[in-house]
This record gives C-alpha cells, sequence and structure tokens, in this order.
C-alpha cells in the first residue's frame, strides 16, 4: 500500500515510533535512526527476550536500523543525504534539537523540496509551553482527561496505555498521510507540527462539549456515566461485566435477561430521566442479581437477549477469548533466537494487506547495508564507526 514510500524515523519510546511503526505496517520502508551508543532508550526498558526489550519491540517491528551521531557534522551531513532519496521524516525530539542537530525541516527540505517532515512534541513547535519536557502522563494531566479518570472520591488517575503518545502518533500518521495526498496533486512537500497536548484536547470530544455548554467541568465518575444508566462495571459470582444500556429498548431486554421483566415497566426506571434519577435503586438491584451466576454464563445470556456488555480481560486473558484470535490480531516476531507475541495492525483491506514482514532490528543493524548503498566502501564504513560516526550491532552498547 505505502510501498514507495521511504521513512526515516528519528524517534524514541512510544511517541512517533507507534507512528513510523504504522507506516511499516501500511508497506513503507521505515529506516529508524539510532544513536551509536545505546540506540532508542525505549531499547532499556523491561521485560526482555533474548536479550531485547519487549517495550521496544512492541512499537518498532517492520523497520530497519541504521545508527548515526547526528551530534557529529559527520552524522548529520549523512543524514542528509539519506534524506535526499526519502518521502517522510519523522522526529520526537524537543523543539529546537533538530535545528541544532543541522537536520531541522528547512535544511532537509533544502535537500529535499518534497520532504514531508513531521515533528511530534510535548506542546508543539510554538507557544509557551513549547520547548517544556512532556512525556505522556504530562500531556493526560494537562489536557483535562486525568481530571475525569477514576473514582469521584480519588485523586486523579492517568489512563493504563499511554494514550498522549498513541495519539500523538495516530495524529502524525493522519497528517503524514495527508500531506503525502496532497503531494500526489501539487508536487509539494509539507511540514506537520503535532502536539500531544492538541492531540488530547481533540480526543476530550463530547467531555468538552459537556463544558462548553455548562460552563462547568465535566465530573468525575468512575465507570458510570451519567448519561446512561445502568453503565458501569459490574460484580458477578466470580469477576466482573461491563453492561451498558443506552436505549429504553436496552433496558427491556436487561430486564428480561437477569429475569425481571417487571422492572422495565416500573415507574422508577421505565424511562432514561427516571433510570437516571433512581440510580442508586436500580444498580442495587442488578448488583444483587449478578453475583448469581459467573461473568462467562451472564456474558452469554447478555448476547443472547442483546444486551450491551463485555467481560473485564486481563491484558493476558483477552488473547484466549474466541473472537480475537478469529480476527487474527495476535501474531509473533523473531527476536534473537526467540519469539515474542506482538498485535499486529488492526485495519484490514479488503483487496491489500497490511502487516509483519519483518521483526525488530539490533542497532545499527542496517548500517553498513545502508552506506555501501550510498557509496561508501567497507574501509569508509569501518573508519566512520572507529570514528563514532556511526554504530553496528558489534559497537552499540546491548540492549540492556
Amino acid at each position: 500500500m505505502l510501498d514507495t514510500v521511504t521513512v526515516l524515523d528519528v524517534t524514541q519510546v512510544v511517541s512517533g515510533s507507534f507512528a513510523s511503526m504504522t507506516l511499516a505496517d501500511m508497506g513503507a520502508d521505515v529506516m529508524k535512526i539510532e544513536r551509536p551508543t545505546g540506540g532508542d532508550v525505549g531499547r532499556h526498558n523491561p521485560p526482555y527476550v533474548d536479550d531485547f526489550s519487549s517495550y521496544f519491540a512492541s512499537v518498532n517491528r517492520n523497520k530497519r536500523s541504521v545508527s548515526l551521531n547526528l551530534k557529529s557534522d559527520e552524522g548529520a551531513e549523512l543524514f542528509l543525504k539519506l534524506a535526499e532519496d526519502a518521502d517522510v521524516v519523522v522526529e520526537n525530539f524537543r523543539p529546537g534539537a533538530m535545528e541544532r542537530f543541522g537536520i531541522d525541516y528547512e535544511a532537509v527540505a533544502d535537500r529535499n523540496p518534497k520532504i514531508i517532515y513531521c515533528s511530534i512534541s510535548g506542546f508543539g513547535q510554538e507557544g509557551p509551553y513549547a520547548e517544556y519536557p512532556a512525556l505522556d502522563i504530562i500531556a493526560q494531566a494537562m489536557s483535562g482527561n486525568m481530571s475525569i479518570t477514576g473514582p469521584p472520591d480519588s485523586k486523579p488517575y492517568r489512563s493504563g496505555i499511554p494514550i498522549a503518545d498513541i495519539a500523538g502518533s495516530m495524529y502524525a500518521v493522519q497528517g503524514i498521510l495527508g500531506a503525502l495526498f496532497r503531494r500526489e496533486r501539487t508536487g509539494e512537500g509539507q511540514y506537520v507540527d503535532v502536539s500531544m497536548l492538541d492531540c488530547m484536547l481533540s480526543w476530550l470530544t463530547v467531555r468538552a462539549g459537556y463544558t462548553f455548554a455548562t460552563d462547568e467541568p465535566y465530573p468525575r465518575m468512575g465507570n458510570k456515566l451519567d448519561e446512561f444508566v445502568p453503565y458501569g462495571v459490574f460484580e458477578t459470582a466470580d469477576s466482573y461485566l461491563a453492561i451498558v444500556v443506552v436505549q429504553d429498548h436496552h433496558w427491556e431486554k436487561l430486564c428480561t435477561a437477569i429475569g425481571r421483566p417487571e422492572l422495565a415497566t416500573d415507574d422508577r426506571f421505565q424511562t432514561a430521566d427516571r433510570r437516571r434519577e433512581n440510580r442508586d435503586e436500580l444498580e442495587s438491584i442488578l448488583e444483587d442479581e449478578l453475583v448469581t451466576q459467573s461473568t462467562d454464563e451472564w456474558f452469554d445470556v447478555m448476547s443472547d437477549h442483546g444486551v450491551p456488555s463485555g467481560p473485564i480481560y486481563d491484558t493476558k486473558e483477552v488473547w484466549e477469548d474466541d473472537h480475537v484470535n478469529h480476527r487474527e490480531l495476535l501474531s509473533s516476531i523473531q527476536l534473537g533466537d526467540e519469539e515474542l507475541s506482538v498485535v499486529d495492525h488492526p485495519v484490514k483491506y479488503a483487496d491489500d494487506t497490511t502487516g509483519i514482514t519483518r521483526g525488530v532490528p539490533r542497532v545499527g543493524e542496517d548500517t553498513y547495508e545502508t552506506l555501501e548503498r550510498m557509496g561508501y566502501t567497507e574501509a569508509e564504513v569501518a573508519e566512520l564507526i572507529e570514528c563514532g560516526v556511526v554504530g553496528s550491532p558489534e559497537t552499540s552498547h546491548p540492549e540492556r
């Protein structure tokens, strides 16, 4: 799908790496540019499989690795030469860093005017906070997302997954694909500025709408939702089940499913407004009924009756689900002499393929081949390694 697109990935950890991996899953040739000493800092996050970080592997499959010292003039020049034949650059350094290296958008566009250059940062390239350091939790905190996450009587919670990193990556992919489409029509390159804070603000969506309409902050409600009752997580005989009632017919089906059809016509619960007014009573009745059977039993019953519900899986249990297995999202990659399971690309096309075509490279695994393809001799590459301009798996620090 993107097999004619070459991407230079100058990112670390999750933000940006997930974006370039998504492009790689769609067929792009992604070359990860890493430090000669240690590579991406994400390589040093446990747990490990055959000396590979599973953390790093989860967002860096389908890529090649070229190790360059971008702080050196020679390393920066090598990067610019690579960029001459590239379509996309993705980076997630703090604003100003790429300019100090001499490889910012202006420097690259001078060599390749058609380049699509995407910068992902915490606060964007301009503004009072532009140069402030920001990791995932900071964007979650400052966007208002943490203020609405967690129980109402507790401190705010962050999401269990790095949603700001992933949101920034997803919007970066959108921006890059849009810029590539524009280039097809105009022949012009483009600079794409992605702020993780902006992305998280965009994700507020209906919660922001609540505030704009009422001039009040959206309340933190834990697993409950103000608009719909019942809505949340309920204890069963052996674990938990999520249940949602959006419309009256869902409520009627739920009442039948739990063997209490009379509740559907009970004046306390007959309409959405009445269910909201009598939330505590309604939830108490549900809690008493649901603890009588297991989660699996209730899930089957709810599904048979057309009630939106689902078990609360942990990150191991989910891969044992028949439907998840049917969707073929679980794949594997080779890490040294061992295999590691990974989550495959989730978008499925009717007439094209996406997914995993290669594993995870070691630091600088493709440095020799890339430089030789650029015309460097074996002796010249060896000299660059000796001078610390480039690195190879043999000269880079081990994964841990």
